[in-house]
């Protein structure tokens, strides 16, 4: 929970005994005190997010190349891929841009990186010069990559659009491509790809589709002498669903962090990520009384209300204004009034709930849970953006054997 520091309290917050807990921070955890900068935090299970790597790396029967693009999905690309690094499984990490990939090996991380999103021309020659795997769509690419790769040699992943209809090469473009890649000196494929449209449907006609296009178009190249390098094809979906994806390496992206998206029975995935608000003031409301903007809601009666520090600047959508609960002391509460860009509003009636008490957007407290996928449902959305929509100014507190791992505030970032 959420304390303050009662020393040295300015006049204002003497007048005042909430600001000191609304800007003075701290979270306590395992005798562990750590100081934030904000008063809403995220929480992740690391833990948790090694079981979902056993369980993954179970399933798939290869090796894994886990997507930490978007700052692994909001849980922070640097902190998860510190913990994946020693793992055996885990082969490569998987971003989308040149900037996130700098950052990685930045903070130390010397593995293998492919960049899935591809690098613009500029780019190519720090890419080579970092040991990055590039994704190219186009012999023109592969081209522009050797061209930049100086006295080292480039490496890329050629990607083969077999239905997804964004980025990769057509069908009639692949022999072409890898017959001329093999010739040139100062680039190698580490890697064939696609991207699957419709993984998450156990029984998707599309996913088989693609599936069959893919090792078609391998096949042909195979017996015309072609050298095929690793496969890589399935995502979180398509490790559960499709075990024909699963070829030489694997791209769990959303299953790395808990989340189910796809159909079928449960995989037992744990859900990595907690949000949690402190609450900043509590008061009574009378009959007819509107709170927030636009007066959404009217007291139906006399109401007890919260005030939680976390508003739509911080990922918690305005599209779940008096549609969404938390958690307070292990009891579900509602949500009322217009989601602000700092703050929200809860009817805590008939609770014992005072200033500085945590508030459980997205998570568990007690018995009760708040999976990010309701919120998701309610917003007509699904969990990735979700997760990827929550503020870098909230700070991170990562979580290990029940104590504090490391923390990563915003102000730090």
């Amino acid at each position: 929970m959420f304390g303050g520091s009662h020393q040295s309290k300015t006049p204002e917050e003497r007048s005042h005994p909430a600001l000191s807990l609304i800007f003075k921070p701290v979270y306590r955890r395992g005798g562990a005190i750590v100081k934030l900068d904000y008063p809403s935090h995220v929480e992740i299970d690391l833990d948790r997010l090694h079981a979902n790597i056993d369980l993954i790396s179970r399933k798939a029967g290869t090796p894994l190349a886990p997507v930490i693009k978007a700052d692994a999905y909001g849980h922070g690309a640097v902190a998860i891929a510190r913990q994946l690094s020693a793992r055996s499984e885990v082969e490569a990490f998987c971003v989308w841009t040149l900037r996130e990939a700098v950052r990685l090996r930045k903070h130390g991380i010397k593995g293998r990186i492919i960049v899935l999103g591809g690098v613009f021309l500029e780019e190519a020659g720090e890419a080579v010069n970092l040991g990055l795997e590039v994704v190219i769509s186009s012999l023109t690419e592969a081209k522009a990559l050797a061209g930049k790769a100086g006295r080292r040699m480039a490496t890329a992943h050629l990607k083969i659009n077999t239905g997804m209809t964004r980025l990769g090469a057509g069908p009639e473009d692949v022999l072409t491509i890898l017959r001329s890649v093999s010739r040139m000196k100062k680039i190698s494929l580490a890697g064939v790809m696609t991207h699957l449209a419709d993984s998450d449907k156990p029984r998707s006609k599309m996913t088989k589709a693609q599936l069959t296009l893919f090792d078609d178009i391998l096949s042909s190249a195979a017996s015309a002498g072609i050298a095929i390098p690793p496969r890589h094809t399935a995502n979180t979906g398509a490790i559960f669903l499709h075990p024909a994806s699963r070829h030489e390496l694997a791209r769990p992206g959303i299953g790395v962090y808990g989340v189910q998206e796809f159909g079928g029975k449960d995989a037992g995935l744990k859900p990595i990520l907690s949000l949690r608000a402190k609450v900043a003031l509590v008061r009574e409301v009378k009959k007819g009384e509107p709170v927030s903007y636009g007066m959404t809601w009217i007291s139906p009666g006399r109401r007890k209300v919260a005030v939680a520090r976390v508003g739509y600047a911080d990922g918690y959508s305005r599209g779940l204004s008096n549609k969404a609960h938390a958690i307070i002391g292990g009891k579900k509460i509602r949500q009322i009034g217009i989601i602000c860009m700092d703050n929200c509003l809860f009817d805590v009636t008939g609770l014992k709930v005072k200033v500085g008490d945590t508030v459980t957007l997205i998570g568990s407290d007690g018995r009760q849970t708040m999976p990010m996928k309701k919120l998701a449902r309610a917003l007509d959305t699904i969990s990735y953006e979700i997760m990827c929509g929550i503020s870098w100014r909230l700070p991170r507190v990562y979580l290990q054997g029940g104590k504090v791992s490391r923390s990563s505030t915003g102000a730090a970032r």
